[in-house]
This record gives structure tokens, C-alpha cells and sequence, in this order.
């Protein structure tokens, strides 16, 4: 299939897929005698691999080491896929506990109902309470 049919199919624009390809998350494809490119179906399941794991937050860099691996995670030998998810499970934990602190900080300064000087503002301006920003 050409890459205007793979677009479509996989909703990723076609500029796209050409950085894809050269950052190794997609596989080159072959080449027509006119030189236009020819993708597999195999492309297809890249491409849902690859989107899929974008949404959940791993980098293109981490992306490509994962398709490195996960044939060998679907034959059984899967310890560097599941190390890696583990990794990044433990990245997403300390995000939700950096937004949280975020969080708390916000809700306490927006139901404070100081009139003149903000205890709040006064803490914070201090350096008593400070959150986690991510980084």
C-alpha cells in the first residue's frame, strides 16, 4: 500500500510516518519502479504499536527500543519489555504524585478566604510549601 492508504488507515499524516522512518520507529519500506514507497500490512500493527504507546507517555526514543523488544516479549522472552513497562510505570507514578501535591496546593489557596494578607501566599512566598514540579 502507498502512504497516502496507510495515512488513512492509521490516521497518522504522511509526514509523519517519512519522520517515523527516519528515526527507525517504522520500517523502510520497498520502493515501486517509480520509486513511490510500498508498505507492508505489518505496517499497520507499527504504527497502533506506536501510537498506542505515545499515548501512554513513552518518548519516541523509548518507542523504538520497545519495538526492539517486543517480538521477543511475544515469544516468551519479554523481560526487557516488561522491565521497561515497569520503568515507566514508575515514572507515571511519580508524576501523579508530583500533580497531586500540585493539586493540593491549588485547592488550598483557591478555598482560602483571606481578606488582606494570605496565609497561603505567605507560606508559599516563604518557601514553607513548596510541590514537587514535575521536571
Amino acid at each position: 500500500m502507498r502512504i497516502g492508504e496507510l495515512a488513512r488507515l492509521t490516521g497518522v499524516r504522511p509526514a509523519t510516518l517519512r519522520y517515523y522512518e527516519r528515526r527507525g520507529l517504522l520500517s523502510r519500506p520497498a520502493r515501486t519502479n517509480a520509486g513511490y514507497r510500498s508498505y507492508t500490512p505489518e505496517c499497520v500493527a507499527q504504527l497502533r504499536l506506536i501510537r498506542w504507546a505515545k499515548r501512554l507517555g513513552f518518548t519516541l526514543r523509548e518507542i523504538r527500543e520497545m519495538t526492539r523488544v517486543i517480538g521477543q516479549h511475544a515469544v516468551g522472552r519479554g523481560d526487557r519489555a516488561r522491565s521497561q513497562l515497569r520503568a515507566k510505570i514508575a515514572e507515571v507514578d511519580a508524576k501523579m504524585s508530583q500533580l497531586a501535591a500540585i493539586r493540593a496546593q491549588l485547592a488550598e489557596l483557591a478555598d482560602c478566604h483571606c481578606e488582606t494578607d494570605c496565609p497561603v501566599l505567605g507560606q508559599i512566598l516563604a518557601g514553607a510549601s513548596q510541590p514537587a514540579l514535575p521536571s
